[in-house]
């Protein structure tokens, strides 16, 4: 993903994972962090994983990863994102959206 000057929060998620339907029903959909998320300085995208994708599944080979749920946030200028852990918490993507828009 190349970014330009934006800070990309990326959801991996398929409808069979259930930790994924558990970090959206206690994390993502909560309201300070949807609001968060749809905020104009921040691209919330989410890759949908349900069917096979050869193109989402080299995504996550890419990062030596063979399973979902996976997330992370792009910087602008960044090289590496930042891979948060399987299970979210509302303080690990904020500490990592806050540390991606401080960075030059």
């Amino acid at each position: 993903i190349i970014t330009n000057n934006e800070v990309i929060f990326l959801d991996v998620t398929a409808d069979w994972c259930v930790t994924c339907k558990l970090n959206k029903t206690l994390v993502l959909d909560s309201t300070s962090m949807k609001k968060l998320l749809q905020s104009d300085d921040i691209v919330s995208l989410r890759a949908d994983w349900t069917l096979p994708d050869e193109e989402i599944s080299s995504y996550l080979f890419s990062f030596g990863r063979f399973g979902i749920p996976f997330n992370v946030v792009y910087g602008p200028g960044q090289p590496e994102p930042i891979i948060l852990p399987e299970l979210l918490s509302s303080k690990d993507i904020t500490s990592a959206l806050e540390k991606m828009m401080s960075l030059p």
